[in-house]
């Protein structure tokens, strides 16, 4: 097998893989936008309050939908391309892959010299959506105990963020209404990994929220040493950033390649013609 077939298997299992991808993204967009009640239900999380959970549910769908259909459509050009040797599909395919790995490097460079200016509209939509929609309940049983009683999906995410993360709000307590945190702004105390804690929190198997601080909930000045989420998930990606870089760079080189091989076997084709 010479290099043209072994360009050929390449750009057929890639493309295989992009095109069962895109298969499932873009048959569970459409699920969703047609009955997401019983998309919610199969994941056990049925939001209370759907008036802005159920439009954020409903934009995550079209989103799987539009970029379910784009790498189905990619995948179906790179494998009918390679699988039949056609030379029209071979090059269209790698003009796609192509602009799209000029769009993200652009995506790079625009988040890198406009990364205060994201950072600011991130802040802005992320603290009105909790100010409107945060909605899970506490009930004080003792000093520093809670009976929970989780809300809409919003909620119980940032409840298991702020847990996991010990961090409260967006940027900081008051972007709770009248400051009113909640107690999953307080350490827990737990005694496993509370990583495990913030997922039962998540699923909605915890009922009960206790904190290593019994003195923290509703008292401003402990919590004003609390950092908000988003300073505290931006620490952790900066504290993991080669395995993101890796992905992003591992990503980037896998589109090159594909550019490449598409590109190179495009013109084996257009040279076998020519010879026969």
């Amino acid at each position: 097998m010479g290099c043209e077939g072994c360009a050929r298997i390449t750009l057929l299992v890639f493309n295989i893989i992009f095109f069962i991808i895109g298969s499932v993204c873009l048959g569970v967009g459409i699920w969703v936008v047609v009955d997401g009640t019983v998309f919610l239900e199969v994941l056990g999380k049925i939001p209370e309050d759907t008036s802005v959970v159920g439009s954020l549910i409903q934009d995550a769908a079209y989103i799987l939908i539009g970029g379910g259909a784009a790498i189905f459509l990619i995948a179906f050009f790179g494998c009918c391309g390679a699988w039949k040797k056609n030379k029209c599909l071979l090059i269209v395919y790698a003009v796609i892959i192509g602009v799209l790995l000029l769009l993200q490097i652009g995506a790079f460079v625009t988040a890198y010299f406009f990364y205060d200016q994201i950072v600011d509209v991130l802040n802005d939509s992320l603290a009105n959506a909790l100010n409107k929609s945060y909605n899970s309940e506490f009930q004080e049983k003792s000093a520093g105990q809670f009976d929970y009683t989780g809300g809409n999906i919003l909620s119980k995410g940032l409840d298991a963020i702020q847990i996991e993360f010990e961090c409260c709000g967006v940027l900081n307590y008051t972007d709770y209404p009248n400051d009113a945190f909640p107690p999953t702004c307080c350490p827990a105390n737990y005694s496993g990994k509370i990583k495990d804690l913030a997922d039962q929190l998540w699923k909605g198997d915890v009922t009960t929220y206790t904190t290593t601080a019994p003195n923290c909930h509703g008292n401003i000045t402990y919590i004003e040493t609390v950092p908000g989420c988003l300073d505290a998930i931006k620490d952790y990606i900066l504290d993991k950033s080669i395995i993101f870089i890796g992905i992003a760079a591992g990503t980037i080189a896998v589109q090159v390649v594909l550019v490449i091989l598409a590109a190179c076997y495009a013109k084996s084709v257009d040279d076998d013609k020519d010879y026969a």
